[in-house]
């Protein structure tokens, strides 16, 4: 099947989650706590049990990894990767900032990757060789000149989740030496780096699904991006990342200590 065919698809699982949130947002959510002590509502369950479905009914052979529910087929080339509601903390706070997360990864390699925000009617996709879109509009990252380079917008925040990959010191720094950094929290500060509309993201303490379509989205869209930090192996993997035009993000490697390969 074509890499449009599979993008297709993948849109069509966007469209089911927005109609989901969309209809049981309406009666308002039922939240509960993980182990972990973090948030979950009936709506991420709700989402990730419907688009399994849906994968499954149409590529039986395909394997699912999901934040809410087991690994399935972990061996098959081709991976869907789920994150139903990611910033699940702003639904239960009516903020609509909140976004359903969809990637197709073969052997590790991104295909097709939606980023959905469903309160926001904002759509980003992108897939390998198609280009990076906002809704109908192609995203075309134009890269920063360095003289311009302190007036751009860098999100990072919670210096917590620094802390935990020993890099506290670097995020106290960047907040020293660029007047310019805010939090825009979850997957809306990907998708804000993957248009354009921000310098960079530097997000750290991410799972594999908080990321799933990232790459795709800001590579397709001429930008930069890269895997700083590691913690942990298998699907429990928590991964720093710094993405969005190529200047600033290799601007931001050098103050978090990474060498550029490039």
């Amino acid at each position: 099947m074509s890499t449009r065919s599979l993008h297709a698809f993948a849109n069509v699982l966007a469209d089911e989650a927005r109609r989901i949130v969309r209809s049981r947002l309406r009666r308002g959510p039922s939240v509960r706590r993980k182990a972990d002590l973090s948030p979950v509502t009936d709506i991420d369950l709700a989402v990730e049990r419907r688009l399994r479905a849906l994968i499954q009914r149409r590529f039986p052979e395909h394997g699912i990894v999901g934040e809410e529910f087991p690994r399935h087929q972990a061996d098959a080339p081709f991976q869907w990767i789920l994150d139903p509601i990611d910033g699940t903390l702003s639904l239960t706070h009516g903020l609509p900032f909140f976004g359903t997360i969809i990637g197709l990864h073969h052997r590790g390699r991104p295909v097709s990757g939606v980023i959905d925000f469903p309160m926001l009617g904002d759509r980003y996709h992108a897939a390998r060789g198609l280009g990076a879109w906002r809704n109908r509009r192609r995203l075309r990252l134009r890269d920063v000149p360095a003289a311009k380079l302190p007036d751009e917008i860098i999100s990072a925040a919670d210096r917590s989740r620094f802390a935990k990959f020993g890099s506290a010191g670097a995020f106290d720094r960047l907040l020293r030496r660029h007047r310019h950094v805010r939090g825009y929290y979850d997957c809306i500060g990907h998708a804000y780096a993957a248009e354009g509309v921000i310098g960079a993201v530097v997000d750290y303490g991410v799972k594999l699904w908080d990321i799933a379509a990232t790459r795709l989205l800001v590579e397709e869209a001429g930008g930069r991006f890269v895997i700083v930090r590691e913690r942990g192996h298998g699907p429990a993997t928590e991964y720093g990342i710094i993405a969005g035009k190529p200047r600033v993000v290799r601007w931001l490697e050098r103050q978090f200590g990474v060498r550029s390969e490039e």
